[in-house]
């Protein structure tokens, strides 16, 4: 039975509760889901979650960070307990503490943006989330630390590769392993839909290219996890152009092949330029056969010449002068021939060359 659905690759991660911290023995005597909950390692969740976690006591000093903490700021032989918060984070005063001693109380959370300051004395922007470490607001106060410097450095990565891929000279896009474009920069737009988005993407590349001489080459060599290249002529609005198309696979974060990357340039002026060079050079190949050749001719074509006006004089000369001279012109066609005949053969020779 045939069938149109397309396949997808759904990635599900099952972990189990609390990292699988507890112990066997302790899941099969927890007769209840509060008993279960109750045997978890909330340790090992207190260590590892966020980027930094502080316990703090209400005027600001440090009662105890886990290890992601100390690795963040920098602290890791001394520890961070009975460090103030002031050191820790810029712009923490007693005015913002009060603040924060006040949302929890009311059973709320405070969410603060600010610069952490590690111990090498950088600083690094951070998001971080004040709340109360129990339902009724008491101490210790719970600093819940996310580091979003590294995540807005990443993003303005991407964003100038985005830039860079968007406006090369060399028409950029992205395909998956049906042959549909997914991605199209304004020069492949360009070259392939005269601009036109909506004709890009969406569509199938056996829109402009041959599948016998691109297509199915370029698959092919992708599936194998090899770069692949080649050239194809196209018609533009009337107008006999060329593009050179270069395909490398796309691999995802699983190493998985789920497409290709192609990139597409117009050759069409570097074509024009190779042709009018080889123009020149048979132009001047020409030339120079032909100053050859007018050499050669010379010198027949003077003996010729001779001893036709001797003939035509005819002033008394005897049969076998005559017959020298007759002799003469016959020998004189005859180089003339050959020469013709040589300089038709390089003609041709040098034809098939350049083209």
């Amino acid at each position: 039975m045939k069938t149109n659905e397309k396949s997808q690759t759904i990635k599900i991660d099952i972990r189990s509760l609390g990292y699988g911290r507890v112990p066997g023995k302790a899941r099969d005597e927890a007769g209840s889901k509060k008993d279960y909950f109750d045997a978890l390692d909330y340790r090992f969740l207190f260590e590892h979650a966020y980027d930094a976690i502080l316990l703090a006591d209400s005027g600001g000093r440090i009662l105890d960070a886990n290890s992601r903490a100390t690795r963040f700021f920098g602290y890791v032989e001394e520890g961070l307990a009975g460090m103030p918060l002031q050191s820790l984070v810029a712009g923490v005063n007693e005015k913002l503490l009060a603040d924060i001693r006040e949302v929890i109380t009311e059973g709320r959370y405070m969410r603060i943006q600010a610069f952490a300051v590690r111990k090498d004395e950088t600083f690094t922007a951070v998001e971080i989330v004040a709340m109360s470490n129990s339902p009724k607001g008491r101490e210790p106060v719970c600093y819940l630390i996310r580091d979003i410097q590294t995540r807005w450095q990443a993003e303005q990565k991407l964003l100038s590769a985005y830039h860079a891929m968007d406006n090369t000279d060399s028409g950029i896009g992205i395909v998956n392993m049906n042959g549909a474009v997914l991605y199209s920069n304004r020069m492949m737009t360009r070259l392939l839909a005269g601009g036109d988005e909506q004709e890009v993407v969406g569509q199938i590349l056996d829109t402009w290219f041959d599948r016998k001489t691109v297509i199915a080459p370029m698959f092919e060599k992708i599936g194998q996890g090899e770069a692949w290249s080649g050239e194809q002529r196209v018609l533009n609005q009337g107008e006999e152009g060329w593009l050179m198309i270069s395909a490398v696979p796309d691999i995802n974060e699983e190493e998985e092949l789920c497409g290709m990357v192609i990139s597409i340039r117009d050759t069409a002026e570097r074509r024009r330029a190779e042709m009018a060079e080889k123009q020149a050079e048979r132009t001047k190949a020409l030339m120079d056969n032909m100053a050859d050749a007018s050499h050669a001719l010379g010198q027949p074509a003077t003996v010729l010449l001779s001893s036709l006006e001797i003939l035509k004089l005819d002033n008394g000369a005897d049969e076998n002068m005559r017959r020298e001279m007759i002799d003469l012109c016959y020998g004189a066609v005859i180089q003339l021939r050959e020469q013709l005949n040589r300089m038709n053969g390089a003609d041709k020779g040098l034809k098939g060359a350049i083209q």
